[in-house]
């Protein structure tokens, strides 16, 4: 098994509880992308505990929308969502990220926002009775000290 892969398992799971997943799909069967042809919890979870998964090349770690329902379904008491949460940091350390994620995150470093605002944006606001959304530049210099100071800032966002 590769020695960063032992180590993140080590690390999410000293007591060895993730060994208790016994495959019942049961994580897979309530995840709203596996229903839609996407991440297929089981064999991530299968794949990490043998040691066969390679976070560097993965994709589909990426396809999970951490809306945790794997964790809350699974009747081990095995948290999938916080194993497939540190593939992605691990992942990411190496360099795989998808694009549109990068965007995103380039944005929120620049704007404070992880959406552009567009027009309609502005309108639906204004129909709302919102005030208009404006980043200080106090709170941008705020955002960046935070952003240093996680993982994020690991990230080539320039």
């Amino acid at each position: 098994m590769d020695t960063t892969l032992r180590e993140l398992l080590d690390s999410i799971d000293p007591t060895g509880e993730l060994w208790k997943c016994h495959q019942c799909g049961q994580c897979s069967f309530i995840c709203p992308s596996y229903r839609n042809g996407g991440i297929r919890t089981r064999e991530v979870m299968e794949l990490t505990l043998i040691g066969a998964i390679d976070p560097a090349d993965d994709d589909s770690i990426w396809q999970c929308t951490m809306c945790n329902s794997c964790t809350e379904r699974c009747q081990m008491g095995v948290d999938p969502a916080t194993v497939i949460n540190a593939l992605r940091n691990l992942a990411a350390s190496k360099g795989n990220v998808p694009d549109h994620f990068l965007q995103e995150a380039k944005l929120f470093k620049t704007t404070g926002l992880s959406f552009p605002i567009t027009g309609l944006t502005k309108k639906m606001r204004k129909e709302m009775e919102l005030e208009d959304l404006e980043i200080t530049d106090s709170a941008k210099d705020d955002l960046e000290k935070l952003i240093g100071a996680t993982r994020l800032g690991d990230l080539d966002l320039e």
